[in-house]
């Protein structure tokens, strides 16, 4: 007789239940509502799975034109792949912005592009120039000179409510305007003086009648924390100062650093990274009242996505020292959710979002 137990293996029975269980999730539609891998049918991408993001790079050194990497930098956001795009007539550059370059690609220009770039601008702080770039072959076309005996330094760029692009002014506080027709820039009168030392970032209100410029730091009291200036626009008239945005390092030894600014798309809000303090500052507009969120080491520049659920933002010394990332910013959540590494410089600034 034979005695031998015959031994039963449990992986077809396995294999049969992983099966039902993928049929029965396909067939209730759980595939449909993924959203981190993928986008719902139909639905705008939010995520930072598609499209490009530019970034203005400054090599080692603050205002050290020519040192290590300077221009800007391309991340694809598909592959997160960072190419650098160095430029020998780029002087340690803080602004960028796309300029539409002509009359018929009006969804190009502003901080926001939702079809392909056709010029970008890239806004020099060393001597306040603008340099004009082909985004095709990624070449300097002209360089359009600050005006003669300007403090120009430019450090934020945006899209005004009357089409024209402004430049703010870390050297003198001022706000200035770009005319591509004429290939001039000119100063507006609006800012410096006790409104804004060292202007950073710059944003309006939905109808366009209030400015919010950034006061990145006054280099006449350093331990004055840095500070929001809500002003009339286009007269540049005071209206009140939005304080506690930033201030001096506990240690005394550096200035606050109130940088660049982004409004929620529904004028709501408005952000303002914190270069001291590692954060950003979350002004309710309404109120004034301001709310800190730690971001990173030393953000520098915030650009919001046009359905206000996504913002990405440019972090200097992440996550080494000498080199830069680019956070990716839950704006509903109040949170990080992502990190590019890989910007192979110390000193990146503004940042804008393409197609």
């Amino acid at each position: 007789m034979n005695n031998k137990i015959k031994t039963v293996r449990p992986w077809p029975a396995i294999i049969m239940a992983v099966l039902l269980v993928v049929l029965l999730l396909t067939a209730i539609g759980c595939g449909d509502t993924d959203s981190t891998t993928g986008t719902p049918a139909g639905k705008t991408d939010t995520t930072g799975s598609g499209g490009s993001i530019y970034v203005a790079v400054t090599g080692s050194g603050e205002l050290a034109a020519g040192a290590g990497n300077m221009g800007y930098a391309i991340i694809d956001l598909a592959t997160k792949k960072v190419e650098m795009v160095n430029l020998s007539e780029a002087k340690a550059p803080h602004g960028i912005i796309f300029d539409a370059g002509t009359a018929t690609a009006t969804n190009t220009d502003g901080r926001v592009a939702s079809e392909t770039p056709v010029t970008l601008l890239l806004g020099n702080a060393e001597d306040g120039s603008i340099n004009v770039i082909d985004a095709a072959t990624r070449k300097v076309t002209k360089t359009i000179s600050a005006p003669a005996g300007a403090k120009l330094a430019v450090c934020g760029m945006a899209k005004g409510p009357d089409g024209k692009i402004y430049l703010t002014s870390m050297g003198d506080g001022k706000v200035y305007a770009y005319d591509e027709a004429a290939g001039t820039v000119t100063d507006t009168g609006v800012g410096g003086g006790d409104i804004t030392q060292s202007a950073c970032g710059i944003n309006w209100s939905l109808d366009g009648k209030t400015a919010y410029l950034s006061n990145m730091m006054n280099p006449n009291d350093v331990s004055k924390g840095g500070y929001v200036s809500v002003v009339e626009w286009p007269s540049g008239k005071l209206i009140k100062k939005i304080e506690d945005v930033t201030s001096a390092s506990p240690t005394g030894n550096m200035a606050p650093m109130a940088h660049q600014t982004a409004m929620t798309p529904d004028g709501k809000y408005l952000y303002v990274t914190d270069g001291i303090e590692g954060a950003l500052s979350k002004v309710d507009v309404a109120t004034g009242s301001v709310r800190k969120i730690p971001v990173g080491k030393e953000p520098h520049s915030i650009v919001i996505t046009p359905d206000g659920k996504t913002a990405y933002i440019s972090v200097r010394h992440e996550p080494v020292e000498g080199e830069s990332s680019v956070f990716i910013y839950d704006v509903e959540k109040d949170t990080v959710t992502g990190r590019i590494p890989g910007i192979p410089a110390p000193l990146v600034c503004g940042l804008i979002l393409g197609s």
